[in-house]
């Protein structure tokens, strides 16, 4: 999998086989236009049966970038997104504090302790996602995402001294705009409740890297260190965006999937590692106005690629290969169809499985709060 999404050329082919496809979309798109009157009349009724489960075809609030919009259309969105972790473990096996200050610290220089004497215990990041569309032509669509993050973690510091006593603990934050993306959606197909889509995009992260920030030193002193790269806002890299989405609408019904692709183009001192995502879900629409959805996600995330020299402090997070891993979780999500097509949504997603590379602290939850205005 990691050969799979560091090789652009795998990439590359996937971008040409999606305007293949489309190609091949828009000439049978074409060879049908001349239709009956007859027909009209039956696409207008079929447009309002799918305006009755118009709710039961809404993706889950976690999938972005699925659906292209009409011609002239407007969709203007707000996501919330409280991520929660908290304990340590490395590749699904659980850590206790005694044995991560026990693991050799890759960095004992400038008097450093030659082990991790610094362990998180819990960390809540918030992410704030305005997002924009808007139907180019009836086969495009152009997308706009911008996302704004706060970091809160908690941490203990041991002595680096024979006993390992507890010193104390002590609070690292962090805020600001993390990111910003634009990205085109094509419509490959549509017909019989069946559509396909593509994306293709680039997303540029304006957070900054090297913020400093106090801590707790194992020499029970207040210091003034760089902040490791989890709590950095952003890696001012630009990352390629790829993803092909596939639903299918029966009746109050639908389901669908989505691969994503996230790939480094233009790299700094360090960066976060590419990533691979694929989701599945299936949606039931429980009223006229109301649809549950559940979904299952495989994320796999790379390590950091490259390292900030001044990042030294004994603590897990300071250490790129720490980072990224393989992530299984599940999500019960619902949508609520509002005035004029509006829809305001919900979901909660728990890890199931984790496979994390080195002691890294555990996802717990992430509950998605979300509002979509379409005019």
């Amino acid at each position: 999998m990691n050969k799979f999404i560091s090789n652009q050329a795998s990439i590359l082919f996937l971008f040409a086989l999606c305007f293949s496809i489309k190609t091949h979309a828009n000439e049978m798109d074409h060879n049908h236009m001349a239709m009956s009157e007859m027909d009209h009349s039956a696409m207008e009724e079929s447009d309002m049966d799918h305006h009755m489960h118009s709710v039961s075809s809404q993706l889950p609030l976690g999938i972005m970038g699925g659906q292209v919009h009409k011609k002239g259309h407007f969709m203007l969105s707000l996501r919330q997104m409280r991520m929660s972790m908290e304990g340590n473990s490395d590749n699904n096996i659980s850590l206790s504090d005694s044995e991560i200050i026990n693991l050799p610290n890759p960095y004992p220089m400038m008097n450093m302790p030659s082990k991790l004497s610094v362990v998180p215990q819990k960390m809540d990041m918030n992410m704030t996602m305005i997002g924009a569309m808007y139907g180019i032509s009836n086969q495009q669509t152009l997308m706009f995402m911008a996302m704004y993050q706060e970091k809160d973690m908690d941490l203990l510091t041991y002595s680096s001294m024979m006993n390992r006593s507890l010193l104390g603990g002590f609070k690292s934050k962090n805020q600001g705009l993390s990111n910003v993306s634009i990205s085109t959606l094509l419509k490959i197909k549509d017909k019989d409740g069946f559509k396909l889509n593509a994306q293709i995009g680039l997303e540029k992260s304006i957070g900054e890297n090297e913020d400093y920030g106090e801590v707790l030193t194992p020499m029970n002193m207040k210091k003034e260190i760089i902040l490791p790269y989890s709590m950095q806002i952003g890696d001012q890299s630009t990352s390629l965006l790829m993803a092909l989405t596939f639903t299918k609408d029966i009746e109050d019904w639908s389901y669908g999937s989505q691969l994503k692709i996230k790939n480094t183009i233009n790299k700094k001192d360090w960066n976060h590692g590419n990533s691979f995502n694929f989701d599945g879900w299936i949606n039931k629409g429980i009223s006229q106005s109301m649809a549950v959805s559940f979904r299952l996600s495989y994320s796999q995330i790379n390590s950091l690629e490259g390292r900030d020299i001044r990042v030294m402090a004994p603590v897990q997070t300071a250490n790129p290969e720490n980072y990224g891993g393989e992530i299984y979780s599940a999500s019960l999500g619902f949508n609520k169809s509002l005035k004029q097509g509006n829809i305001l949504g919900f979901e909660l997603t728990i890890p199931f499985k984790q496979k994390l590379n080195g002691p890294q602290m555990e996802n717990d939850r992430t509950i998605t709060l979300g509002y979509k205005k379409s005019f």
